[in-house]
């Protein structure tokens, strides 16, 4: 198990990149999120008549939370950094353009823009099709309506028998 980060841990990480980086972020609120799932991290901030307020960073509870080498969770947070430093400095929203990734550089860390590998894949529910003869799987669909329609026009390759379903977590 890695190190555990606490919200303080994440905020001196910011303020000291802030510092070698020559635009301060400690006014800016650290948020922690166990409800994120599809995101490591994020650099949230209104857009509004042409200005780029910073409202806060947030980051998955998971990151934080010692699963992670210290490495991967330290780019992700400076990835965030990258973020607040491309848009306010510009107040532009750069997303992951050129000039986003070429902060990243400056800042030392990697240029590509997700952290995809981080994400634990999430099951999520569903139907399972089965053969009413062997019980052998046919195929899964996530919504009823596209079940209900194999139902009715298709029978199983296997058995040629008539298809069935149940619910399933895949």
């Amino acid at each position: 198990m890695g190190k555990i980060w606490t919200q303080e841990d994440v905020r001196q990480l910011l303020v000291d990149t802030g510092k070698r980086a020559g635009l301060d972020c400690s006014h800016v609120p650290v948020e922690i999120s166990s409800k994120m799932e599809k995101t490591m991290g994020s650099f949230l901030f209104r857009e509004k008549s042409g200005m780029i307020t910073p409202h806060a960073f947030r980051f998955a509870e998971v990151l934080l939370s010692g699963i992670y080498a210290e490495s991967v969770v330290r780019n992700v947070i400076i990835h965030e950094y990258a973020h607040f430093y491309a848009n306010v400095r510009d107040q532009e929203n750069h997303m992951h353009d050129e000039v986003f990734k070429s902060t990243c550089v400056m800042l030392g860390i990697p240029d590509h823009t997700y952290f995809k590998e981080l994400i634990p894949p999430v099951k999520k529910k569903g139907y399972i099709l089965v053969c009413s003869q062997c019980g052998g799987k046919v195929a899964v669909r996530r919504k009823i309506d596209a079940v209900e329609k194999i139902l009715r026009m298709k029978v199983s390759r296997c058995c040629h028998a008539k298809i069935g379903y149940r619910e399933g977590v895949y």
